[in-house]
């Protein structure tokens, strides 16, 4: 395992299509993704960037939650355009399945805990097989439900949880998605992409025999858009497993079963384009479906914009699991205290509040059999775990103009004396962000429970930061965080004497 996770970070820190000069080293001044300084300077992100740019950034979180590599929403709304065109859908269908298809796996987070608890296993690699497994096919689904069911455990304790699989069926397979895909309308919703898009998603794993789920919806009573969607996302994971031919062909064999025979028939002379897409970066992809959004107008998202998205996505984020709640809204409202206990302009705090919302991305590629496990990590998972920071790095940074502030944000697990992961840089390039979101960071997690231990009170929670200081956390925001910690201990205490 840790030669497997070794070799997945050096993907990461190599970039697509791009060589390093050198190994990564340790408070070495070298970008993850192209071998350049590190942007130790704050530089203000653009006021209003493409929303397409955005979305399809943040796409790729949601893919790895998925157990997809990234990339794969994105070539699943090129596809999903494609077919869009060759059914000439007209313009507010095509409108709805473009954002449908960024947002399809926004709820995916929301069911990880539950399939982590029902398989006692990966779940990020129980869903990867699940989009690969035919649920029609009895034994399929019980073989899967064998390889799946608390891998490693003894015969007996798998023998009881493909038991308790059995007896709860379809149902809980249903329960699942309906989950899934009742929060994922949710959230587009939130976004303000209207009932149409919502629709696309919630409708998304319908069948057309209907034996999908969570409805069972037949035939015609699927929203088109969520026909055609629910083929593209299909075809993409057979295709890039197997090449575009071998993509068709599985999908030609559902036609309907599970796939509408019109929206089948529209694939006819897709491979060259599905190889194309294949073979892309993930920046040309984000160009390409960019070019690929409907109508003449692209959509700009400004600040308010911004904000709501980033709070929308810490709430993915922390749906993932039971015990991290509300942590990225508890690490923003910290650290816009300590930011403005710094004096920061207004600017710069809205900034720090973005950062911290969405510093735990990259979370979202770690399976719950580690976030939720109530012992110590072995070196694997603890490997695993430290990937994050670096995946959150590689998501904001697709946003063009938001390099260092996905620099910024990813190095919350840094510190001043190099100590810190991923890349052990110390305090000459180590920003002031990244210093106020690390003792942010830190102070809830310690005050609040997690799965190895009870939360912890404040007293205890600074005698375990004090430790730091100055070496590991920044003094400045040391301090900052103990003033508003103690004048926020005082208020709480006045308002319960008064009540």
């Amino acid at each position: 395992m840790r030669k497997h996770c070794r070799e997945r970070l050096c993907r990461l820190l190599r970039g697509p299509r791009r060589r390093r000069s050198g190994p990564l080293k340790r408070g070495g001044a070298r970008s993850d993704t192209g071998c350049v300084t590190l942007p130790v300077k704050r530089i203000r992100p653009p006021e209003t960037v493409p929303l397409t740019d955005v979305l399809a950034a943040l796409s790729f979180a949601l893919d790895l939650t998925e157990g997809q590599p990234m990339g794969h929403a994105l070539r699943t709304d090129l596809i999903s355009m494609e077919l869009a065109a060759r059914l000439d859908l007209p313009l507010q269908m095509r409108r709805d399945l473009y954002y449908a298809a960024l947002l399809k796996d926004a709820g995916c987070s929301s069911n990880a805990a539950a399939v982590f608890e029902i398989f006692g296993t990966d779940d990020i690699a129980a869903k990867r097989a699940r989009m690969v497994t035919d649920w029609s096919n009895e034994l399929r689904a019980a073989m899967y439900a064998l390889e799946h069911a608390a891998p490693g455990a003894s015969w007996f304790e798998r023998a009881k949880r493909v038991a308790t699989l059995a007896k709860r069926g379809p149902r809980a397979a249903a329960r699942l998605v309906q989950i899934r895909c009742e929060r994922g309308a949710d959230i587009v919703a939130q976004l303000g992409f209207g009932r149409g898009a919502a629709e696309t998603v919630r409708t998304l794993e319908e069948h057309w025999d209907g034996h999908g789920h969570p409805l069972g919806l037949q035939g015609e009573q699927i929203p088109l858009p969520a026909r055609v969607l629910g083929l593209a996302q299909i075809l993409e994971v057979f295709s890039a497993g197997g090449g575009p031919y071998a993509g068709l062909a599985l999908v030609r064999r559902r036609s309907g079963k599970w796939f509408d025979p019109t929206v089948v028939e529209a694939c006819l002379g897709l491979e060259p384009l599905l190889a194309r897409w294949s073979a892309m970066t993930t920046r040309e992809l984000r160009d390409e479906v960019s070019l690929a959004e409907p109508g003449a107008a692209s959509l700009l998202a400004g600040t308010a914009t911004l904000r709501r998205v980033a709070h929308v996505f810490a709430g993915i984020v922390d749906a993932k699991s039971p015990f991290t709640g509300v942590h990225s809204q508890r690490v923003a409202d910290v650290s816009v205290a300590v930011a403005e206990y710094l004096g920061w302009s207004k600017v710069r705090v809205e900034e720090t509040r973005a950062a911290a919302l969405l510093h735990d991305l990259g979370k979202l590629s770690v399976p719950n059999s580690i976030l939720d496990k109530p012992g110590a990590l072995d070196p694997g998972e603890w490997e695993i775990m430290r990937m994050h920071a670096l995946y959150t790095e590689r998501i904001l940074e697709h946003v063009q103009g938001y390099e260092w502030f996905a620099f910024a944000s990813a190095a919350h697990h840094e510190r001043m004396d190099g100590s810190g992961y991923c890349r052990g840089i110390g305090a000459a390039q180590l920003p002031e962000l990244s210093r106020v979101l690390a003792v942010a960071d830190v102070y809830d997690a310690l005050s609040t429970p997690r799965p190895y231990r009870h939360a912890l009170e404040p007293a205890e929670v600074f005698a375990l930061m004090g430790r730091d200081g100055g070496t590991g956390f920044c003094e400045l925001c040391l301090e900052a965080l103990h003033s508003w910690a103690g004048e926020d201990d005082g208020e709480a205490e006045e308002e319960r004497l008064a009540a």
